[in-house]
């Protein structure tokens, strides 16, 4: 009499289980959670990434290709990434 409740348990925690396991980015690694990574780009806190804050910590060609990028992100044109621009812009994540 005690399977019923253990099995229905178990397959809820199965499901659970799978609904934790990180996305993934195109490159098959973890991807970052976009809320934490513009925070920390966020110096000043303003809610809004310039694109001196957008390059912190960029290396080599991403630095080098960030002012192209930046532009193709900001889709109002106002010279800063609000979070939703920012979030639009991260890399596709692999299904």
């Amino acid at each position: 009499m005690l399977r019923f409740p253990v099995v229905c348990v178990a397959a809820v925690f199965a499901v659970a289980c799978g609904s934790m396991t990180p996305a993934l980015s195109a490159e098959g690694k973890k991807a970052p959670n976009p809320e934490k990574v513009f925070a920390k780009k966020d110096a000043n806190s303003d809610g809004s990434l310039t694109l001196d804050e957008f390059k912190a910590g960029l290396k080599d060609k991403a630095l080098n290709n960030a002012g192209k990028r930046f532009k193709k992100i900001d889709s109002n044109g106002d010279g800063k990434l609000s979070l939703d621009e920012f979030k639009a812009g991260m890399p596709a994540k692999k299904s």
